[in-house]
Protein backbone atom coordinates (compact mmCIF):
# COMPACT_ATOMS: atom_id res chain seq x y z
CA UNK A 1 0.00 0.00 0.00
CA UNK A 2 1.32 3.08 -1.10
CA UNK A 3 0.46 6.96 -1.24
CA UNK A 4 -1.38 7.89 1.38
CA UNK A 5 -1.97 11.99 1.96
CA UNK A 6 -3.09 14.28 4.38
CA UNK A 7 -6.06 15.86 2.78
CA UNK A 8 -5.54 20.05 3.18
CA UNK A 9 -9.02 21.51 5.03
CA UNK A 10 -10.59 24.31 2.98
CA UNK A 11 -11.00 26.67 5.66
CA UNK A 12 -14.53 27.55 4.02
CA UNK A 13 -16.40 24.98 4.32
CA UNK A 14 -17.53 24.13 8.14
CA UNK A 15 -18.77 21.47 10.10
CA UNK A 16 -21.48 22.54 12.72
CA UNK A 17 -20.46 21.60 16.56
CA UNK A 18 -23.89 20.48 17.32
CA UNK A 19 -26.95 18.18 16.28
CA UNK A 20 -29.86 19.28 15.10
CA UNK A 21 -32.76 17.08 15.06
CA UNK A 22 -35.41 16.35 12.03
CA UNK A 23 -36.92 13.45 13.79
CA UNK A 24 -40.73 14.14 12.11
CA UNK A 25 -40.84 13.50 8.08
CA UNK A 26 -44.07 14.16 6.76
CA UNK A 27 -43.55 10.59 5.06
CA UNK A 28 -40.11 8.17 4.95
CA UNK A 29 -39.81 5.43 2.15
CA UNK A 30 -38.32 2.23 2.74
CA UNK A 31 -36.84 -0.04 0.16
CA UNK A 32 -38.76 -3.24 -0.62
CA UNK A 33 -38.76 -5.72 -3.78
CA UNK A 34 -41.21 -4.85 -6.16
CA UNK A 35 -43.10 -8.52 -5.40
CA UNK A 36 -43.81 -7.90 -1.64
CA UNK A 37 -47.28 -6.94 -0.79
CA UNK A 38 -47.68 -5.63 2.42
CA UNK A 39 -51.22 -6.63 4.45
CA UNK A 40 -51.46 -4.22 6.99
CA UNK A 41 -52.11 -0.60 6.60
CA UNK A 42 -50.99 0.70 9.87
CA UNK A 43 -47.81 0.31 11.60
CA UNK A 44 -46.22 1.44 14.82
CA UNK A 45 -42.68 2.73 15.17
CA UNK A 46 -39.75 0.37 15.10
CA UNK A 47 -42.47 -2.75 14.01
CA UNK A 48 -40.92 -5.29 11.39
CA UNK A 49 -42.22 -4.80 8.25
CA UNK A 50 -40.20 -7.34 5.54
CA UNK A 51 -36.70 -8.49 4.64
CA UNK A 52 -34.62 -6.83 2.01
CA UNK A 53 -31.76 -7.57 0.47
CA UNK A 54 -31.33 -10.32 3.53
CA UNK A 55 -31.07 -7.25 5.36
CA UNK A 56 -34.86 -6.73 8.08
CA UNK A 57 -36.62 -3.22 7.22
CA UNK A 58 -38.31 -1.51 10.43
CA UNK A 59 -40.34 1.24 10.27
CA UNK A 60 -38.99 4.19 11.69
CA UNK A 61 -42.62 6.26 12.15
CA UNK A 62 -45.98 4.86 12.69
CA UNK A 63 -48.31 5.89 10.76
CA UNK A 64 -50.64 4.40 7.45
CA UNK A 65 -49.02 2.77 4.53
CA UNK A 66 -50.22 4.70 1.49
CA UNK A 67 -49.08 2.60 -1.12
CA UNK A 68 -45.63 1.87 -3.11
CA UNK A 69 -43.50 4.07 -5.56
CA UNK A 70 -40.43 3.47 -7.83
CA UNK A 71 -37.98 6.38 -7.18
CA UNK A 72 -34.66 5.96 -9.34
CA UNK A 73 -34.86 2.12 -10.00
CA UNK A 74 -35.80 1.19 -6.35
CA UNK A 75 -39.46 0.22 -4.99
CA UNK A 76 -40.12 2.09 -1.62
CA UNK A 77 -42.88 1.67 0.80
CA UNK A 78 -44.48 5.03 1.62
CA UNK A 79 -45.05 5.09 5.01
CA UNK A 80 -47.44 8.54 5.81
CA UNK A 81 -46.28 9.78 9.24
CA UNK A 82 -48.98 10.12 12.06
CA UNK A 83 -46.99 11.81 14.56
CA UNK A 84 -48.31 9.62 17.08
CA UNK A 85 -44.85 7.66 17.90
CA UNK A 86 -46.68 4.61 19.13
CA UNK A 87 -43.38 2.50 19.63
CA UNK A 88 -43.63 -1.43 19.23
CA UNK A 89 -40.98 -1.40 21.70
CA UNK A 90 -41.60 -2.39 25.39
CA UNK A 91 -38.21 -1.11 26.86
CA UNK A 92 -35.66 -3.54 28.93
CA UNK A 93 -36.89 -2.58 32.96
CA UNK A 94 -34.63 -5.65 34.16
CA UNK A 95 -31.18 -4.27 31.79
CA UNK A 96 -28.60 -4.78 33.33
CA UNK A 97 -24.40 -5.00 32.43
CA UNK A 98 -25.30 -8.75 33.63
CA UNK A 99 -27.86 -9.84 31.80
CA UNK A 100 -26.56 -7.78 28.66
CA UNK A 101 -23.56 -10.82 28.56
CA UNK A 102 -26.27 -13.44 30.00
CA UNK A 103 -28.60 -13.18 27.36
CA UNK A 104 -25.87 -11.97 24.02
CA UNK A 105 -25.33 -15.41 22.94
CA UNK A 106 -29.35 -16.48 22.70
CA UNK A 107 -29.85 -13.26 21.08
CA UNK A 108 -27.25 -13.43 18.30
CA UNK A 109 -29.02 -17.13 17.54
CA UNK A 110 -31.98 -15.47 15.97
CA UNK A 111 -30.40 -12.69 14.66
CA UNK A 112 -29.75 -12.21 11.12
CA UNK A 113 -27.80 -8.35 11.16
CA UNK A 114 -24.50 -9.79 10.29
CA UNK A 115 -22.92 -12.82 9.75
CA UNK A 116 -21.60 -14.08 13.60
CA UNK A 117 -19.85 -17.10 12.53
CA UNK A 118 -17.16 -14.50 11.10
CA UNK A 119 -16.04 -13.60 15.25
CA UNK A 120 -15.20 -17.91 15.76
CA UNK A 121 -11.36 -18.26 16.17
CA UNK A 122 -10.47 -14.97 15.80
CA UNK A 123 -7.02 -13.18 17.19
CA UNK A 124 -8.22 -9.54 17.51
CA UNK A 125 -11.69 -7.65 17.21
CA UNK A 126 -10.85 -4.29 15.30
CA UNK A 127 -12.75 -1.14 15.38
CA UNK A 128 -12.55 1.47 12.80
CA UNK A 129 -13.51 4.40 14.02
CA UNK A 130 -12.09 6.56 11.75
CA UNK A 131 -13.78 9.21 9.48
CA UNK A 132 -11.85 9.66 6.05
CA UNK A 133 -13.81 12.57 4.37
CA UNK A 134 -12.93 15.53 5.88
CA UNK A 135 -16.04 17.75 6.93
CA UNK A 136 -18.10 14.81 7.67
CA UNK A 137 -18.72 14.40 11.91
CA UNK A 138 -21.21 11.70 12.01
CA UNK A 139 -18.43 9.24 13.61
CA UNK A 140 -17.35 11.32 15.87
CA UNK A 141 -20.83 12.44 17.18
CA UNK A 142 -21.75 9.04 17.67
CA UNK A 143 -18.25 8.52 19.50
CA UNK A 144 -19.22 11.25 21.86
CA UNK A 145 -22.99 10.51 22.78
CA UNK A 146 -22.47 6.80 22.64
CA UNK A 147 -19.62 6.51 24.24
CA UNK A 148 -20.33 3.13 26.81
CA UNK A 149 -22.68 1.80 24.35
CA UNK A 150 -19.88 1.41 21.99
CA UNK A 151 -17.68 0.06 24.57
CA UNK A 152 -20.17 -2.67 26.07
CA UNK A 153 -20.90 -4.13 22.40
CA UNK A 154 -17.16 -4.61 22.21
CA UNK A 155 -16.42 -5.70 25.32
CA UNK A 156 -19.34 -8.08 25.21
CA UNK A 157 -18.48 -9.53 22.08
CA UNK A 158 -14.57 -9.96 22.78
CA UNK A 159 -16.07 -12.30 25.83
CA UNK A 160 -18.51 -14.18 23.88
CA UNK A 161 -16.42 -15.15 21.22
CA UNK A 162 -13.27 -15.63 23.89
CA UNK A 163 -10.81 -12.53 21.72
CA UNK A 164 -8.14 -11.50 23.46
CA UNK A 165 -7.69 -8.48 21.61
CA UNK A 166 -9.53 -5.29 21.25
CA UNK A 167 -8.72 -2.22 19.79
CA UNK A 168 -9.97 1.25 18.70
CA UNK A 169 -8.19 3.30 15.80
CA UNK A 170 -8.97 7.25 15.77
CA UNK A 171 -7.16 9.80 13.73
CA UNK A 172 -5.21 12.34 15.37
CA UNK A 173 -7.36 15.20 14.12
CA UNK A 174 -10.06 13.58 15.94
CA UNK A 175 -10.05 15.06 19.19
CA UNK A 176 -13.28 15.19 20.64
CA UNK A 177 -13.81 11.04 19.92
CA UNK A 178 -10.56 10.32 21.86
CA UNK A 179 -11.53 12.30 24.97
CA UNK A 180 -14.73 10.64 24.74
CA UNK A 181 -13.18 7.31 24.70
CA UNK A 182 -10.01 8.36 27.45
CA UNK A 183 -12.79 9.06 29.49
CA UNK A 184 -13.41 5.49 29.85
CA UNK A 185 -9.67 4.46 30.63
CA UNK A 186 -9.58 1.34 33.31
CA UNK A 187 -13.02 0.70 32.56
CA UNK A 188 -12.54 -1.42 29.71
CA UNK A 189 -9.33 -2.94 30.29
CA UNK A 190 -9.21 -5.56 27.79
CA UNK A 191 -9.99 -2.43 25.08
CA UNK A 192 -7.38 -0.19 23.76
CA UNK A 193 -7.25 3.16 22.10
CA UNK A 194 -4.99 3.79 19.25
CA UNK A 195 -3.95 6.88 17.42
CA UNK A 196 -3.36 6.96 13.42
CA UNK A 197 -2.05 9.63 11.47
CA UNK A 198 -4.43 11.84 9.58
CA UNK A 199 -3.94 10.11 6.27
CA UNK A 200 -6.18 9.20 3.16
CA UNK A 201 -7.85 7.10 2.55
CA UNK A 202 -6.62 5.14 5.63
CA UNK A 203 -9.86 4.50 6.73
CA UNK A 204 -10.66 2.33 4.03
CA UNK A 205 -10.59 -1.08 5.47
CA UNK A 206 -8.70 -2.49 2.73
CA UNK A 207 -6.14 0.07 3.43
CA UNK A 208 -6.29 -0.13 7.03
CA UNK A 209 -5.39 -3.46 6.95
CA UNK A 210 -2.00 -3.16 4.73
CA UNK A 211 -0.92 -0.04 6.67
CA UNK A 212 -1.49 -1.87 10.01
CA UNK A 213 -0.30 -5.35 8.91
CA UNK A 214 -3.56 -6.23 10.35
CA UNK A 215 -3.84 -10.52 10.01
CA UNK A 216 -7.03 -11.81 8.40
CA UNK A 217 -7.22 -13.73 11.41
CA UNK A 218 -8.48 -10.04 12.97
CA UNK A 219 -12.51 -8.71 12.05
CA UNK A 220 -12.82 -5.33 12.00
CA UNK A 221 -15.87 -3.30 12.29
CA UNK A 222 -16.92 0.49 11.88
CA UNK A 223 -18.95 2.40 14.64
CA UNK A 224 -22.16 1.73 12.70
CA UNK A 225 -21.60 -1.52 13.19
CA UNK A 226 -21.24 -2.13 16.26
CA UNK A 227 -23.67 0.31 17.05
CA UNK A 228 -26.34 -1.21 14.97
CA UNK A 229 -25.26 -4.09 16.95
CA UNK A 230 -26.15 -2.59 20.43
CA UNK A 231 -29.54 -0.89 19.35
CA UNK A 232 -30.43 -4.22 18.41
CA UNK A 233 -28.79 -7.05 20.07
CA UNK A 234 -28.73 -4.90 23.47
CA UNK A 235 -31.41 -2.56 23.25
CA UNK A 236 -33.63 -4.55 21.51
CA UNK A 237 -35.16 -2.09 19.19
CA UNK A 238 -34.11 -1.23 15.57
CA UNK A 239 -32.01 1.79 15.32
CA UNK A 240 -34.43 3.94 13.13
CA UNK A 241 -32.29 7.05 12.84
CA UNK A 242 -28.96 8.44 11.14
CA UNK A 243 -26.73 11.36 11.15
CA UNK A 244 -26.64 13.24 8.00
CA UNK A 245 -23.94 15.90 7.57
CA UNK A 246 -24.72 18.98 5.47
CA UNK A 247 -22.12 21.59 4.40
CA UNK A 248 -20.38 23.06 1.73
CA UNK A 249 -18.79 26.29 0.88
CA UNK A 250 -22.31 27.36 -0.52
CA UNK A 251 -23.52 26.81 2.48
CA UNK A 252 -24.51 30.10 5.42
CA UNK A 253 -24.93 27.70 7.75
CA UNK A 254 -24.06 23.96 8.37
CA UNK A 255 -25.63 21.34 9.56
CA UNK A 256 -25.32 17.58 11.17
CA UNK A 257 -28.95 16.19 11.00
CA UNK A 258 -30.30 13.44 13.16
CA UNK A 259 -33.03 12.18 11.06
CA UNK A 260 -35.35 9.24 10.67
CA UNK A 261 -34.11 6.81 8.08
CA UNK A 262 -36.20 6.93 5.05
CA UNK A 263 -36.62 10.59 5.42
CA UNK A 264 -36.76 12.48 1.96
CA UNK A 265 -33.92 14.98 1.98
CA UNK A 266 -35.81 17.39 0.42
CA UNK A 267 -37.93 17.80 3.52
CA UNK A 268 -34.71 19.27 5.55
CA UNK A 269 -34.25 21.99 2.84
CA UNK A 270 -36.18 24.55 4.99
CA UNK A 271 -33.56 23.91 7.80
CA UNK A 272 -30.56 25.27 6.74
CA UNK A 273 -29.75 28.08 4.23
CA UNK A 274 -27.44 28.36 1.16
CA UNK A 275 -25.83 31.62 0.16
CA UNK A 276 -26.37 33.39 -3.12
CA UNK A 277 -25.36 32.18 -6.75
CA UNK A 278 -25.06 28.71 -8.72
CA UNK A 279 -23.85 25.35 -6.98
CA UNK A 280 -23.19 21.95 -7.50
CA UNK A 281 -23.79 19.54 -4.93
CA UNK A 282 -22.24 15.84 -3.85
CA UNK A 283 -23.23 13.24 -1.63
CA UNK A 284 -20.62 11.03 0.49
CA UNK A 285 -17.91 13.25 0.33
CA UNK A 286 -15.84 16.09 -1.64
CA UNK A 287 -13.23 13.24 -2.56
CA UNK A 288 -15.57 11.13 -4.06
CA UNK A 289 -18.11 13.60 -5.72
CA UNK A 290 -20.62 11.33 -6.26
CA UNK A 291 -24.00 12.99 -7.55
CA UNK A 292 -27.69 11.84 -6.53
CA UNK A 293 -30.77 13.83 -7.61
CA UNK A 294 -31.46 15.60 -4.44
CA UNK A 295 -34.93 15.87 -5.00
CA UNK A 296 -35.33 11.95 -4.75
CA UNK A 297 -32.80 11.82 -2.72
CA UNK A 298 -33.93 8.94 -0.08
CA UNK A 299 -31.58 9.38 3.11
CA UNK A 300 -30.46 5.59 4.73
CA UNK A 301 -27.08 4.63 6.32
CA UNK A 302 -25.21 4.72 2.68
CA UNK A 303 -25.70 8.38 2.87
CA UNK A 304 -23.51 10.25 5.22
CA UNK A 305 -23.15 13.92 3.79
CA UNK A 306 -24.34 16.36 1.05
CA UNK A 307 -22.20 19.03 -0.11
CA UNK A 308 -23.50 22.25 -1.77
CA UNK A 309 -20.11 23.98 -3.65
CA UNK A 310 -19.43 26.82 -5.94
CA UNK A 311 -19.53 25.25 -9.88
CA UNK A 312 -15.78 25.49 -9.48
CA UNK A 313 -15.38 21.17 -9.44
CA UNK A 314 -18.20 21.52 -12.34
CA UNK A 315 -15.97 22.53 -15.13
CA UNK A 316 -14.53 19.89 -16.41
CA UNK A 317 -11.32 20.03 -19.02
CA UNK A 318 -9.36 17.68 -21.76
CA UNK A 319 -7.13 15.43 -20.06
CA UNK A 320 -3.47 17.01 -19.37
CA UNK A 321 -1.98 13.60 -19.87
CA UNK A 322 0.02 14.62 -16.44
CA UNK A 323 -0.30 11.72 -14.69
CA UNK A 324 -1.13 12.46 -11.74
CA UNK A 325 -4.08 10.07 -11.23
CA UNK A 326 -1.70 7.14 -11.41
CA UNK A 327 0.98 8.86 -9.06
CA UNK A 328 -1.18 8.84 -6.03
CA UNK A 329 -3.44 5.57 -6.29
CA UNK A 330 -3.05 3.48 -3.32
CA UNK A 331 -3.42 0.33 -5.13
CA UNK A 332 -1.36 0.94 -7.45
CA UNK A 333 -4.17 1.18 -10.18
CA UNK A 334 -3.53 2.94 -13.26
CA UNK A 335 -6.28 5.28 -13.92
CA UNK A 336 -4.65 7.49 -16.60
CA UNK A 337 -4.01 3.84 -19.05
CA UNK A 338 -7.84 3.04 -18.52
CA UNK A 339 -8.96 6.26 -19.31
CA UNK A 340 -7.10 6.00 -22.44
CA UNK A 341 -8.11 2.33 -23.53
CA UNK A 342 -11.48 2.25 -21.64
CA UNK A 343 -10.64 0.20 -19.70
CA UNK A 344 -12.58 -0.72 -16.09
CA UNK A 345 -10.32 -1.46 -12.74
CA UNK A 346 -11.70 -3.78 -10.92
CA UNK A 347 -9.40 -2.95 -7.93
CA UNK A 348 -10.49 0.13 -7.84
CA UNK A 349 -11.44 1.58 -3.86
CA UNK A 350 -13.55 4.26 -5.26
CA UNK A 351 -11.33 6.51 -2.49
CA UNK A 352 -11.61 9.42 -5.43
CA UNK A 353 -7.88 10.61 -4.54
CA UNK A 354 -7.48 10.22 -8.61
CA UNK A 355 -10.89 12.90 -8.69
CA UNK A 356 -9.27 14.93 -6.30
CA UNK A 357 -5.73 15.59 -7.55
CA UNK A 358 -7.13 16.10 -11.53
CA UNK A 359 -6.33 19.46 -12.37
CA UNK A 360 -8.98 18.87 -15.08
CA UNK A 361 -11.49 18.20 -12.65
CA UNK A 362 -12.24 15.07 -14.29
CA UNK A 363 -14.52 12.57 -12.52
CA UNK A 364 -11.69 9.81 -12.94
CA UNK A 365 -12.59 7.63 -9.60
CA UNK A 366 -16.08 7.09 -11.13
CA UNK A 367 -15.08 6.19 -14.67
CA UNK A 368 -12.53 4.08 -14.21
CA UNK A 369 -15.17 2.13 -12.04
CA UNK A 370 -17.61 1.57 -14.22
CA UNK A 371 -18.36 -1.24 -16.66
CA UNK A 372 -17.37 0.72 -18.97
CA UNK A 373 -15.65 3.81 -19.53
CA UNK A 374 -16.77 6.31 -21.76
Amino acid sequence: MKNLLTISKDVSIKVNSQVTNFLEPTKIYLPLDEKIEIQKSKVKKGEKLYSYQNKDIYSSVSGQIVGKQKIQNTWYLVIKNDYREEDKYNGLPDFTRTSMYTNFQAKITDSNLFDWKMFKNKTALILNGIEDEPYIANKTFLHKDETEAILQMLDCLATTYEIPTVKIYLKETDRESIEAFHEYNGTFENIEVCILPDYYPIGNEKVLRSYLKIADEAIVLSTYQIYDMYVNLIRERSNDVTLLTVTGDMMEDPQVFRVKKGTLFKELRDCFTLKEGEYVSFVNGLMKREKKDLETLIISDDIQAVYFMKPLYNKTKPCLHCGKCSEVCPVKCNPYLALQTKKTLNSCLQCGLCTFVCPSYIDVANLVSKKEVK
